[in-house]
């Protein structure tokens, strides 16, 4: 019974996230620019793409 599947061990998990991390995760200017950035991108994609 010494191999018995082990589903749960340490290495199944994510790596805890930094403070910097956590600091830009929460930083409401910094998502809103990306979300700018990022659709403006996506626009920029379908327009060129229908041109």
């Amino acid at each position: 019974m010494n191999n018995l599947r082990r589903d749960y061990h340490e290495e199944a998990y994510p790596p805890m996230p930094t403070s910097t991390t956590r600091f830009w995760r929460k930083e409401i200017f910094w998502q809103l620019s990306r979300f700018f950035v990022l659709n403006f991108k996506i626009i920029r994609i379908v327009v060129l793409g229908h041109s």
